[in-house]
C-alpha cells in the first residue's frame, strides 16, 4: 500500500485568482507611483539566519554524513510545511545536512550568502543574486531542501543544456539525501516522461514542462486529474496509462527568472497537431499570395515597421492586391483574408531575416531566440507565417498546425503552490514580476566586492569600422595573454566578427546555435589565456567562464560589447561574465550607428545620432542609443501587458466551458 499512496495524490496545482482588467490597471498605477513596495529589504552573508546554520554546522564538524539523523529532522519539516509555516528552528538543522553532505558527496559548501538565497526561496522570493556567486550550487541545495521538505520540486532555467547539466552534475548529492532526481529535454520520447516526473527533483528547461501541462489539461484524462477522479483511476487502472504526465504544480525554482518569466513570457505557448490543409490554406494559396506580396512596394503599397515587426497595407495597396486577385479562387478571393495574409507574407520577405531570426538546418526551418541566442525547432510562427518563410527560402512549407491547447507564462506559473527563482538582473523587472505573479525581489550582497572595470564606450559609423575595431582590440588582448569574449547580438553578426579577425590571421572559438554540440568544449577553455570566443547570447546566461592562473595574471576575461540589445538586462548578463567573484576583468563596449538597435528605430533617429556622433560628442551619442533601447524595452512590456489582457478576455469568454486549456 506504500508504493500506490503516491500514485492516489491528488494533483497539486494552486487556481490563480482571477484579475480584471481594471484591477490589473491598478496594480500598475501603484507600482509606478512608489515602485519601493517591490523590493524586500536588502540580505547578505551576514544575516542571523546564515549565523544560524554556520552555528549548526559547527556542531556537525568533524562528524559524517549520516541519513538518518536528516531523517528525523526532515519529518519536523514536513510537519512545518503541512502547517504553513517553515520556522528558522526547524529548516535550520535539515539545511545544515543538506550543506554537510554537499561537502562530503560534492567537496562543496555554501557560502553565508548562498544560504541566505535558500532562506529567500523558502519565503517565495527572487533572489537577485549577483553573476559568479553560485546560483547553479544554491539552486541544487534548495531544492534539496524543499524535496525534504515533502515537495515535488521543478528546477527550471533557460534550455536544456544548462538543465542537462545541472542534473548531471549534482546528482550524487541528491542520491546522498535519498531522493531521487532526473531531467527532460525536447528529445525525451512521450512514453518516459510520466516515470521522470516521478522524481523527487526534476531539471528542465521550462517550455518542456509548460508543454506536459498542455497535454496533460488537453488528454483523454484531462477531466480526471484532481480530487476523487484522479484518485478512482489510480485504484483501478487505466489499461496501463497513466491518468497524467506531470505529478502537479507543487514547487518550482526558477534559474535566471527575468529570462524565463519576462523574456520567454511575450508570446502564447500552443500545442499543436499537425494538418494538412486548414481552412483552405493550402501550399498553393500560400504561392499565390506570396507571388502577389513581391509585387507590392514599401511606401506606394504598405508601410512596415521594423520596431513592431509588422506591415500595414494602405488603401493603394489593398486596390493593387483587389485587381491581382480578379478571377481568383478561395481565400484569394476574400479581401479581409487575402490582406491579411498579403501582410503576413511582405513580414517574410522583408523583415525576417535568415541567420538573425531563423536559420536553415538539416530539418528545415528553425526559430533564432533573441534573449538565449538558441534554435527554437519545435516552435512556429503563427497564421502562415511560417510557411511564407519557408517558401521564400525554396523549401516545401511544413503543415499548419491546429490547436489542440494554449497558455501563457503569466497564467502557468501562478498555478505553482510554491514558486521562488534567482536570477542576476531582477531589480529592473521587478514591477512586471509583482504585477503578473505577486513575487518580491530580495537583493542580495555580494560576497566579495566586483573587481570589473569599464572602459569607455566607442561609437563608430558603420558596421565595417566597428569590426575592424574589434579585431584590432582582440589582437591586443591575446598579445598580452588575456581570453576575450566578444558577444554579439545575431547569428550574422557572429559570422561577420569571425570573418574580421580571420582576416587579421586571429584563432577563435565560435559559439553560436550553429555549434550547440560544442557548447560545453568552448566554455571550458574560453578562460585560457590568449583564448578568443565569439558567442551570440549563448554565453550570456548559466555560463561560468573558469580562468586559468595565467589568464588571472593577464588582468581576467576581457568582455567585448559589440551591440545593444532590446533590453538592458540582456547586456548586463554578458558583462556580468567577467569580474566574478572577486577575479579581475574588464568590458570594452564598440557600438555602431549601423547596428540593428538604429535601424528598427527610423531613419530619423540614426541620423540625429550621426550628427550627434559628428559632432564629437560620443557620450551624448551612446546615451541616445540607451534612450532607444529604453524605448524598445518599454514597447516590449508593452507587448506582454496587452498579451496578458488578451487572456483574461479569452478567460471570460470560455468561462461557461471550464478550463481554457
Amino acid at each position: 500500500m506504500q508504493t500506490l499512496l503516491p500514485e492516489i495524490e491528488e494533483y497539486p496545482e494552486r487556481e490563480p485568482l482571477g484579475i480584471t482588467d481594471w484591477d490589473a490597471h491598478i496594480l500598475r498605477a501603484l507600482s509606478q507611483m512608489d515602485p519601493r513596495h517591490l523590493f524586500r529589504r536588502a540580505w547578505g552573508g551576514k544575516h542571523p539566519f546564515a549565523a544560524r546554520v554556520q552555528a549548526e554546522l559547527a556542531t556537525l564538524e568533524g562528524q559524517p554524513f549520516i541519513p538518518e539523523r536528516l531523517r528525523d529532522k526532515s519529518l519536523r519539516l514536513r510537519r512545518a510545511v503541512r502547517r504553513g509555516r517553515v520556522a528558522d528552528a526547524v529548516l535550520v538543522p535539515v539545511l545544515a545536512e543538506v550543506c554537510v553532505a554537499a561537502k562530503h558527496v560534492l567537496g562543496k559548501m555554501p557560502y553565508d550568502v548562498q544560504i541566505t538565497v535558500i532562506r529567500s526561496l523558502f519565503n517565495g522570493e527572487i533572489a537577485e543574486m549577483g553573476t559568479g556567486e553560485g546560483k547553479s550550487l544554491t539552486a541544487a541545495i534548495g531544492a534539496a531542501t524543499l524535496a525534504l521538505s515533502g515537495r515535488r520540486v521543478h528546477v527550471m532555467t533557460v534550455n536544456d543544456y544548462l538543465a542537462a547539466r545541472d542534473a548531471e552534475t549534482f546528482g550524487p548529492l541528491f542520491t546522498a539525501l535519498g531522493l531521487t532526481v532526473s531531467s527532460i529535454d525536447d528529445k525525451t520520447p512521450p512514453d518516459g516522461r510520466h516515470g521522470i516526473y516521478r522524481a523527487d527533483v526534476v531539471f528542465s528547461a521550462a517550455k518542456n514542462i509548460l508543454f506536459d501541462y498542455l497535454r496533460d489539461q488537453t488528454g483523454p484524462t484531462a477531466n480526471d486529474l484532481r480530487g476523487l477522479g484522479r484518485k478512482l483511476l489510480a485504484l483501478r487502472g487505466t489499461g496501463g496509462q497513466p491518468a497524467s504526465i506531470l505529478q502537479g504544480l507543487d514547487a518550482v525554482i526558477v534559474d535566471e527568472a527575468d529570462s524565463v518569466l519576462i523574456d520567454q513570457a511575450a508570446t502564447p505557448f500552443i500545442l499543436s497537431a499537425g494538418e494538412a490543409v486548414l481552412g483552405g490554406l493550402d501550399t498553393l494559396t500560400l504561392r499565390q499570395m506570396l507571388d502577389m506580396a513581391k509585387t507590392l512596394r514599401e511606401t506606394r503599397d504598405y508601410i512596415k515597421s521594423e520596431a513592431l515587426r509588422r506591415v500595414v497595407l494602405t488603401d493603394e495597396g489593398r486596390d493593387r492586391l483587389a485587381a491581382l486577385a480578379v478571377g481568383g479562387q478561395g481565400l484569394v478571393a476574400v479581401g479581409p483574408v487575402r490582406n491579411h495574409l498579403a501582410a503576413q507574407a511582405l513580414v517574410a520577405l522583408h523583415m525576417l531575416e535568415r541567420d538573425r531570426d531563423y536559420m536553415l538546418t538539416e530539418k528545415g526551418l528553425a526559430i533564432i531566440d533573441e534573449s538565449t541566442g538558441r534554435l527554437m525547432p519545435d516552435r512556429q510562427w503563427s497564421e502562415g507565417l511560417h510557411q511564407f518563410v519557408e517558401l521564400k527560402e525554396g523549401l516545401e512549407p511544413s503543415e499548419i498546425r491546429t490547436t489542440l491547447g494554449r497558455i501563457t507564462f503569466q497564467r502557468f506559473f501562478p498555478r505553482y503552490r510554491h514558486i521562488c527563482g534567482m536570477t542576476g538582473t531582477a531589480r529592473a523587472a521587478a514591477r512586471e514580476l509583482s504585477e503578473i505573479y505577486g513575487l518580491s525581489v530580495r537583493r542580495i550582497l555580494p560576497r566579495r566586492p566586483d573587481q570589473k572595470r569599464w572602459e569607455p564606450v566607442r561609437i563608430l559609423p558603420d558596421l565595417d569600422a566597428k569590426w575592424q575595431a574589434v579585431a584590432d582590440l582582440a589582437a591586443a588582448l591575446q598579445a598580452r595573454g588575456a581570453p576575450v569574449l566578444i558577444g554579439t547580438r545575431t547569428l550574422a553578426a557572429s559570422q561577420a566578427c569571425s570573418e574580421a579577425l580571420q582576416a587579421r590571421g586571429l584563432v577563435h572559438d565560435l559559439l553560436t546555435a550553429e555549434h550547440v554540440e560544442e557548447e560545453a568544449a568552448i566554455i571550458a577553455r574560453a578562460g585560457e589565456a590568449g583564448r578568443i570566443t565569439v558567442a551570440t547570447n549563448m554565453a550570456g546566461r548559466g555560463t561560468d567562464i573558469i580562468l586559468s592562473d595565467a589568464a588571472r595574471v593577464a588582468g581576467g576575461l576581457q568582455v567585448v560589447l559589440t551591440e545593444l540589445h532590446g533590453n538592458s538586462r540582456i547586456d548586463r548578463q554578458l558583462c556580468g561574465r567577467c569580474g566574478r567573484q572577486g577575479d579581475p576583468g574588464t568590458v570594452h563596449r564598440i557600438l555602431s550607428l549601423g547596428d540593428d538597435l538604429l535601424l528598427t528605430e527610423g531613419p530619423l533617429s540614426a541620423a540625429l545620432l550621426r550628427l550627434t556622433l559628428r559632432a564629437g560628442m560620443p557620450a551624448l551619442c551612446h546615451q541616445g542609443m540607451r534612450l532607444l533601447q529604453g524605448r524598445q524595452t518599454r514597447r516590449a512590456e508593452r507587448g506582454r501587458a496587452q498579451l496578458a489582457k488578451q487572456e483574461r478576455s479569452r478567460e471570460r469568454q470560455l468561462a461557461l466551458s471550464g478550463r481554457m486549456e
